[in-house]
């Protein structure tokens, strides 16, 4: 491979021929005939990628180029529109395939500019008649990798999106779900309408977009049992399709605890074992803690499994699986000071097996039980709503299984009270008396209005940033000196 594209780049004549493949232009170089030419960027990246790869192969360690390219840079390389575009064009000038090349390419590229992306975004609302299911997958892509939320552009495409999905083929459906899932957009019936869909073209739908399909829905909170019972019975077998490095991916927690059947489970677990040397330590965490709510939440799926299956969970377990960790919120930090102003002495942001805890309080309950403090920030509802997302429900309900007592701060709760420091600490002495009933749900309260939310949401800014001032002035005040 290395040398079919070091002949196409470079060009490799024959013997005596003066000049490279396509005219004029290049340097000779010794007796081989081979030419030095002008090379794009991009083209030269390509050969010096397959180069490094080239040379892993010979050294015997092969298995870990496996794990170098992220599923979205694999994504770019197989869907690339091959239109050449300028980023900064005018946008009245573009139609719908000009735009949907910039789209693509400015998230490829990783471009975070949001006077950029609102400029598109106008221009496709006005050209959102003329884009087609696969235009529509790509642009929707673009907006999944940028992760650029404006309510107002995905309120206005939601119909044209509804109205063609019946004609979206897989990457389109792929990359819609994808998207809202980025964006946790909570939209009921476009789940529905997803799930049917992706039910109808199964026999054409990519195995890795399976995955990803299903995981979205998962994410999304897909509550028709219909759809999810006919899910689990096409899983198996599409599942059977994909290789190792897609298949990791499919063993995801929040899928398991709520859209697969105890058949699929054990199936993805057991395969797991088999694959498990070209995960990732995110599929690794993922796969461990899947094991920790299958023991928890489907109890009868575990005498299911081989001894060696088992023991691989186990020693799972016990493994330093490598992870980033999670830093403390300004929400976060300003709950601590005011424990600590109580006298109550916590632990902040760690890790308890597969799990992340915000705050561990060292006292314990009357019956031996550990209390954690969950700071609930906007990012753990839906987008623009006060609606828990499944993840942060299944959290609630693993670690109140296994022994905890867990309080919940929402970010709402914590707006209201303002700035008076006073109030703040009343109302956590409010929030963590008593004790909690085991195994305790967490339950949703009235969704309010959108509006409602929206204002509370400029509140919560507003707060943040005061939040932000004090941090800082605190910082500065420490003195380090000996």
């Amino acid at each position: 491979m290395f040398q079919r594209l070091r002949a196409a780049f470079l060009g490799e004549a024959s013997l005596g021929s003066s000049w490279g493949p396509g005219g004029g232009g290049g340097v000779r170089h010794g007796r081989g005939g081979i030419f030095s030419t002008r090379m794009r960027k991009q083209e030269r990246m390509t050969l010096r990628a397959v180069r490094d790869e080239q040379n892993l192969r010979k050294k015997g360690i092969a298995r870990f180029n496996k794990r170098w390219r992220s599923w979205a840079q694999n994504r770019v390389r197989q869907f690339r529109l091959p239109l050449p575009v300028t980023l900064t064009s005018d946008t009245a000038l573009m139609d719908a395939t000009y735009i949907t090349r910039c789209v693509q390419k400015a998230a490829s590229l990783r471009k975070h500019d949001v006077k950029l992306w609102f400029g598109y975004s106008q221009r496709l609302l006005e050209l959102k008649d003329q884009l087609t299911p696969e235009q529509l997958g790509y642009v929707l892509w673009g907006y999944g990798k940028s992760s650029f939320v404006d309510a107002k552009f995905y309120r206005e495409m939601m119909p044209e999106i509804k109205a063609k999905l019946p004609e979206f083929q897989s990457h389109g459906l792929m990359s819609l779900m994808w998207c809202m899932k980025r964006l946790r957009w909570h939209d009921a019936e476009l789940n529905r309408l997803a799930a049917q869909h992706a039910l109808q073209i199964i026999d054409f739908l990519r195995p890795s977009d399976f995955i990803k399909v299903a995981n979205a829905l998962a994410q999304l909170g897909l509550k028709d049992a219909g759809l999810k019972a006919a899910l689990c019975r096409v899983a198996v077998e599409k599942l059977e399709e994909t290789f190792a490095q897609q298949f990791r991916d499919a063993v995801h927690p929040v899928t398991i605890g709520y859209l697969w059947d105890d058949e699929v489970t054990s199936y993805l677990l057991e395969r797991f074992r088999k694959i498990f040397i070209t995960a990732r330590p995110t599929h690794l965490l993922n796969a461990y803690q899947s094991a920790v709510v299958s023991r928890i939440l489907k109890p009868q799926v575990w005498p299911r499994l081989s001894s060696d299956s088992k023991s691989f969970y186990v020693r799972l377990s016990q493994r330093h699986i490598a992870d980033r960790g999670r830093r403390p919120s300004p929400m976060h930090r300003d709950v601590s000071r005011h424990l600590a102003d109580l006298g109550e002495a916590h632990r902040n942001s760690f890790r308890w097996g597969p799990l992340y805890i915000d705050i561990g309080l060292e006292q314990l309950e009357a019956d031996e039980r550990r209390r954690c403090l969950m700071v609930d920030s906007p990012s753990s509802f839906f987008f623009g709503s006060d609606q828990y997302l499944p993840m942060k429900q299944l959290q609630h309900a693993t670690l109140t299984s296994l022994g905890w007592d867990v309080r919940r701060l929402r970010w709402d709760d914590w707006t209201e009270l303002g700035d008076d420091p006073q109030r703040k600490r009343d109302f956590l002495q409010h929030l963590l008396a008593g004790s909690r009933p085991v195994a305790e749900e967490l339950r949703d309260r009235a969704p309010l209005a959108p509006d409602q939310v929206k204002e509370k949401l400029r509140q919560f800014r507003v707060l943040k940033a005061q939040m932000d001032a004090e941090a800082v002035q605190e910082e500065a005040m420490i003195d380090f000196d000996v």
